[in-house]
Formats: structure tokens, C-alpha cells, sequence
């Protein structure tokens, strides 16, 4: 909120001429408007009931990990310097303008495109797959900047005319989602690069493309499952969709970790154990159940009860995310945040029908809930974007640039 303008007294002699003393005047009053502006323009822009639901997430998500971890004081330091990290993320994104995310959008895309290539160069290889880039101390994974800049960058492409998507658009679109996909398809990722195209697909949805197209799409993915399995899929992806239809066939072996799960979701009950008295994730017969599996732990811990309040949580911080996108004037944001907003809710929906059995094993973490570095880093950048393209509005200077 701007203060008042305080009065400014100027010891200007008399024998100046009156309109010297109103030039001096001017520029005063110029630029105290232009500290004001200047100091609007880097405030954080907060949506508190958006801010306390993940807070709510990331406080049960360190009772989680601390539990499931064994009460691993490295893991549990680890997890709050990520999570300490996330929160500032959340507040330096809400800080920019809306109108610096548009303009930004193709060097972001550019950015993300070569980092995915330096994997291939400089990458660190983990459990077969090179995803992960080390630079200097920091270590993470390129393709969580997709998260950010395939939205980006398909709103940026839609939005340069008005009206519906064309096919000439939706082309466009669909070339640039592929570059990425594709690279992160050989890492090998096939989730990952699933994932790419569908943040591409929501951005579309929202921007109106015709039903007869989306449904063409999602024929011709139908059409291409036999071939991918016989031509396109890894022994290992096979191995996970074989053990969603029969986990039993190999109880000790590639079944193990979901029977053990839904043995610890179901165990739990109305009102679970109580916390840190978990069998199935404290005393280690869930491998990592720390990581992409902490869901059974909690549901072990908290029971039914405690489930649905965390289902409620991600249910509210979906719908609150669509309600600002509805009411932002501008398209870009309504585009970015909209699908934002239904990214965050198909990676929580995702993760736990995985751990539940009702979904294939992925390689998806829960958002602001899993232990990790990168994930939760990049859900905190991107609540942060949300409020600032639906909660800021361009300032004076931006609106005069914005018409260049």
C-alpha cells in the first residue's frame, strides 16, 4: 500500500522566479512516485489461505519424514533447509511482475532446452537413468524446470492473437513441447516426458482448443500403447505395469514395496497409530518410504481421518489456484495458473494412487509432502508465480511498457 505524499518544503529564495520553484516542486514529487512505484513493484504478493494450506502440507510433511525416515537427523536437517528453501522461492517469485514471466518466457524455454542437453554431456547417471546436473555444490534435475516452462511458453505462443488455438497455433505448440519431451524421453524418462505433454494439453484445454482435437490426441496415445510396449518401453516400465495387475505374482520381489504399502494404508485404519508408531515405513519394510511412498506412511499413522484432511488440503489448494485464475483480467496468467493448478493436482492424485494400488509405480513425488531437493524447490517457485499473475497488478511504469 502506497503511503501518503508527505508535504515537501523547499528553502528556495524569494528572488527566484515562481516557476523555477514549481520545476523544483516537480521533481520532488516525481520522484518520491518513483521510490513508491519502485518499492510496489518488489513487494510480495501473498495469497494467506494459499500460504497456510501449504505450510499445513510441508508442517505434516516433517512429521512424516522424520517418522518414516528412522528418526534420521541428516534427512530431517536436509528436508527443512529444501523446505526453508521452497518458502523463499514462493515469496522472491511472488516479488516479479506478471509482465517480466511473459517476456521471459522463450529464454526460460531456451534455458530449460539447454540444460536438458548438458545431462547428456555433463550429467550424473542414477539407477540407469542420466536426469540429474551438478553444478558446483548444487545437484539437481533440469526437467523440473519444464514444469515451469512449458506453461510459460505455450501461454506466450497463445496469447500473441486472440481467439481460439488454431491448427497452425496447436502445431506450433505441440513442436515446441516435443524438444523437451523427447529429451527427457532418452534420459530415459518416459513418465517425465508423459508429463511434458500433458502440461502442454492443459495449457490448450483452458485456451479454448476444440473438444474434436483433444479427443484425436488422446486417440492417437491409445492407438500407440501396443506399439510402445513392443518397440518404446524399457524391460523395467514393463516390469511396473505387470506388477500393478498382479503384485502377488512376485511378493519378495518387483510386488513387494506396493503390497507393503497397501498393507500399511489398510492397517492404519479410522485413526491410524498414532505418529512414530508406524511398523510397515519406521521399521524399514517400505524401501525409501521417506521419498515417492510417504503417503502410506501417513495413512499409517493418521488413518482415514488424517487421509481425507490431506486430500482436502490438495482438493483446496487446487480449487484456490482455479478460483484466482478466474478472476485475474489477463490471459496469460489465467492460462499458466490454470494449468498449474491441475499439473499440481494430477502429480498429488498420481502419487497417491500409486502408493494405493489403484496406479502403476511412477517416478512422481507428492507435492510439498515428499523428501527431496529439486521437486519441492520448483512447487514453491511455482506458488509463487500463481499469486503474483493473480494478485499483482501492473504498475503505472509496466502498463507504458507493456504498449511498446
Amino acid at each position: 500500500m502506497i503511503a501518503e505524499k508527505p508535504e515537501i518544503t523547499l528553502a528556495v529564495p524569494p528572488c527566484q522566479p515562481q516557476s523555477v520553484r514549481t520545476f523544483i516542486n516537480l521533481n520532488y514529487s516525481l520522484e518520491w512516485v518513483y521510490k513508491q512505484q519502485m518499492f510496489k513493484r518488489f513487494q510480495p504478493h501473498i495469497d494467506y489461505p494459499l500460504l497456510f494450506a501449504i505450510l499445513t502440507l510441508i508442517t505434516l510433511s516433517t512429521l512424516s519424514v522424520w517418522s518414516a525416515s528412522s528418526f534420521s537427523e541428516p534427512i530431517i536437517e536436509r528436508h527443512l533447509i529444501r523446505a526453508a528453501l521452497a518458502i523463499g522461492a514462493l515469496v522472491f517469485m511472488s516479488c516479479i511482475s506478471p509482465l517480466r514471466y511473459q517476456r521471459s518466457a522463450p529464454y526460460l524455454y531456451g534455458l530449460t532446452v539447454l540444460l536438458l542437453v548438458g545431462v547428456f554431456v555433463l550429467g550424473d547417471s542414477t539407477n540407469g537413468s542420466q536426469r540429474w546436473l551438478e553444478i558446483g555444490p548444487i545437484r539437481f534435475q533440469p526437467s523440473e524446470l519444464v514444469k515451469v516452462a512449458i506453461p510459460l511458453m505455450m501461454a506466450w505462443i497463445i496469447i500473441a492473437d486472440a481467439g481460439r488455438p488454431t491448427i497452425k497455433k496447436i502445431f506450433l505448440c505441440l513442436l515446441v513441447t516435443s524438444v523437451p519431451a523427447g529429451l527427457i524421453f532418452i534420459q530415459p524418462d518416459l513418465d517425465g516426458a508423459i508429463f511434458t505433454i500433458i502440461y502442454a494439453l492443459f495449457v490448450l484445454y483452458f485456451a479454448g482448443m476444440a473438444w474434436k482435437i483433444i479427443l484425436s490426441v488422446l486417440g492417437v496415445v491409445a492407438v500407440s500403447l501396443p506399439v510402445s510396449w513392443y518397440f518404446v518401453m524399457a524391460p523395467y516400465q514393463k516390469k511396473r505395469i505387470t506388477q500393478f495387475l498382479n503384485p502377488e505374482s512376485d511378493p519378495l520381489g518387483a510386488g513387494y514395496q506396493i503390497i507393503q504399502s497397501k498393507i500399511a494404508i489398510g492397517s492404519g485404519g479410522i485413526k491410524g497409530k498414532g505418529w512414530m508408531d508406524a511398523t510397515q515405513g519406521n521399521l524399514g519394510f517400505i524401501p525409501e518410504s521417506h521419498t515417492d511412498f510417504i503417503f502410506s506412511t501417513f495413512a499409517e499413522e493418521w488413518g482415514y481421518i488424517g487421509s481425507v484432511v490431506l486430500l482436502a488440503l490438495y482438493l483446496f489448494i487446487t480449487a484456490r489456484v482455479l478460483w484466482l485464475a478466474c478472476q485475474t483480467e489477463s490471459p496469460f496468467s489465467r492460462l499458466v495458473s490454470a494449468a498449474f493448478a491441475l499439473s499440481f493436482f494430477l502429480y498429488s492424485f498420481i502419487n497417491i494412487g500409486m502408493v494405493s494400488g489403484v496406479l502403476p509405480v511412477m517416478g512422481s513425488p507428492l507435492p510439498f509432502f515428499s523428501y527431496g531437493g529439486s521437486a519441492i524447490i520448483t512447487q514453491g517457485a511455482i506458488f509463487g508465480m500463481i499469486m503474483s499473475l493473480n494478485l499483482r497488478k501492473p504498475s503505472i511504469v509496466e502498463q507504458s511498457r507493456s504498449r511498446k
